[in-house]
Formats: C-alpha cells, structure tokens, sequence
C-alpha cells in the first residue's frame, strides 16, 4: 500500500511523465489490438468459403525479370482447365478496375475478370440473378457481369429487374 502512495505522489509531481507513460500505454495497448485482430481476420477464422483449407493459388514468376507474383496467364490458365488434373476444380480471376457508365456520374469501380467455374469453386450464391454460364467465357464475352450486393443497392437502388 505504501509503494501504491508513493507511486500516486510521484505521478503527481511530474504529470508531464505521467502523460507520456499513459499515451505510451494507450498507443500501445491500440497497436497490439490491431495486429492481433488483423491476424485474427486472416490467419485465424477460415475464409468464407466451403473447404477453405483446399483452396490453392496459382501464380506465375519470371525472377529474370523481377517479376515474382503475376497472375496466370489467359492460355496457362486454358492449358492447366484442360492438361492438370490433379485439381478436383480449377478457376481464374483477376482483379482489374472498370469504367461504369450509364447513371447520372460515371464511376471507376474495382472488380475481377473472372473464369466462370470460380463461383462453383468457392461455393458462392448470387443473391440475386445468375453466375457465369461455360458459354460466356472467352475472348469478346464481356457483355455479362455479376455486381455485388453492395453496388446492386447503392447505384441500382436494389432494382429486382437487374
């Protein structure tokens, strides 16, 4: 009890330390949480998905070129659909940025160009609508999409004829 008396005065008499002990505690206690709840996020809790833990990706490297992680490419992707089967499934996506007209203000969105066995794949339901059909993929067919919920309600109002 008297170490706890003389720790109190010793606070009192120099609050510009004992600011600085509490921000430091504060930042520090702040930035444990946020590394601990982003591990949690993507280390810990299994990916939405069904059977997470068999999902494998795929990349490509050219280390001659420093090009270490670039996604596969449009005929690898076609050889490995037809050659590998060592995969019980296999898609493609590719995350890329779209121009969105036809409102009042265009919008630069971001989305994926996608194979359509990867909806399949991940064990993913539109809310609404349909996924890709095996005849929509290839080159020139980029006159279908799937939007995301969160698009769907804020440009198209939740409209149920899209």
């Amino acid at each position: 009890m008297t170490d706890l008396r003389y720790a109190l005065r010793q606070l009192v008499k120099s609050p510009a330390f004992s600011t600085v002990a509490i921000l430091t505690l504060a930042l520090a206690i702040g930035a444990t949480t946020a590394v601990l709840s982003l591990i949690n996020g993507l280390l810990i809790k299994p990916l939405r998905y069904r059977d997470p833990t068999k999902l494998v990706l795929l990349w490509e490297q050219f280390t001659t070129q420093g090009l270490e992680r670039i996604p596969v490419s449009a005929p690898e992707y076609v050889d490995f659909e037809k050659e590998t089967h060592i995969f019980s499934h296999i898609a493609a996506f590719n995350y890329r940025s779209f121009n969105m007209s036809g409102g009042a203000v265009p919008e630069r969105i971001q989305g994926a160009i996608v194979s359509p066995a990867l909806f399949p794949l991940l064990g993913v339901e539109p809310v609404a609508g349909r996924t890709f059909a095996q005849e929509e993929q290839g080159e020139g067919r980029d006159d279908v999409v799937v939007i995301s919920e969160r698009l769907w309600k804020r440009r198209f109002n939740s409209d149920p004829t899209l």
